[in-house]
This record gives C-alpha cells, sequence and structure tokens, in this order.
C-alpha cells in the first residue's frame, strides 16, 4: 500500500471513529428538551409516606403520612444509591433501575437494618414503580420486603407513596 494510500485510509478511518464516539444527537432544541424531559438519571430530593397503619403495617411515628427524607441517586447506566434521612439505624440504599415505558421505570435496591447496639437485624429490599410526571418530578409507589440477619424473608411490608423532585 502506498504512503497516500495508508493517509487516505486513515483520515477516513479518524472520521468514522469520531462520528462514532459523538453518538446521535437531537437536531433541534425542541427534540434535546423532550429526550430531557424522559431521564431518570440524576439526583432526587425524595418523599415518603405511609399512607395506611395497621398492625401489619407499622407507619414510623405511628401516624398515616408523615414525611420522611430520601435522596436517591439514579446512575447512567441503571445504577441507583439511595440515603435515607428517617433512621440512623439502616444504611444506604444500593441496586438497580431500567425504564420500562416511555415516562415510566423501575427500581430495586436494599439496604441493612441495625438494632441500637450496633448489630446487624436484617435487611429490606425496596421495589419502585415510578413516572415521571415532569423533567424535574416523579411519583412512585414502592413496597418491600424484610429479611432477617441470616436472610430469611421475615415479611412484607405495606405499600410506601413517593414524590420526588429534582436535585438542582
Amino acid at each position: 500500500m502506498s504512503k497516500t494510500s495508508l493517509k487516505a485510509f486513515f483520515g477516513v478511518a479518524s472520521v468514522a471513529v469520531l462520528v462514532l464516539l459523538a453518538g446521535p444527537r437531537p437536531v433541534s432544541g425542541q427534540g434535546a428538551a423532550a429526550a430531557e424531559s424522559k431521564q431518570l438519571v440524576g439526583t432526587w430530593n425524595v418523599t415518603l409516606h405511609f399512607p395506611a397503619c395497621t398492625a401489619a403495617c407499622p407507619c414510623p411515628g405511628g401516624v398515616p403520612n408523615i414525611p420522611i427524607p430520601a435522596l436517591h441517586a439514579y446512575l447512567q447506566h441503571g445504577s441507583i444509591l439511595e440515603i435515607s434521612g428517617g433512621s440512623p439505624l439502616r444504611g444506604p440504599g444500593v441496586g438497580s433501575w431500567e425504564r420500562v415505558d416511555d415516562h415510566q421505570f423501575t427500581a430495586r435496591f436494599k439496604f441493612f437494618l441495625f438494632n441500637p447496639d450496633g448489630s446487624r437485624r436484617g435487611s429490606e429490599e425496596i421495589t419502585n414503580h415510578i413516572e415521571l410526571t415532569g423533567p424535574d418530578a416523579f411519583e412512585a409507589n414502592a413496597t418491600f420486603d424484610l429479611f432477617d440477619a441470616a436472610g430469611n424473608m421475615t415479611g412484607q411490608g405495606c405499600a410506601i407513596n413517593e414524590s420526588a423532585a429534582r436535585f438542582q
């Protein structure tokens, strides 16, 4: 292959690589806004509410709808990090999420529970069904499964309602 042919080949290959790395982009401001309005990726201020209190489903504080704050960070490649502002007797949550429809997502994460003496009491696994209600807001319904320290399921929790605003 001649020197000119090699230069042409590498020139075309370089352009092709740059095009592939750039990836698809919206071609109008409206397209960019529409794509942005469907994104879960980012950090969210979340408020949890337990709508009903029963013996089987005790509410924190014993009263329905006491707001419990949390932070959820939905990462680009499908991971979720969750930190509750409600109890020092639990750890942060880690899990995954996926898009199930245009504005709907499912997330599942796990955190560890502790006794007041610091020993591990068990864990909780949360499943969220999320619907974006705008570019910076979502509503979700969550349920949870409880596990003892040995990993045996000990119960299933009641519905939790969530509302969230994007952390700016």
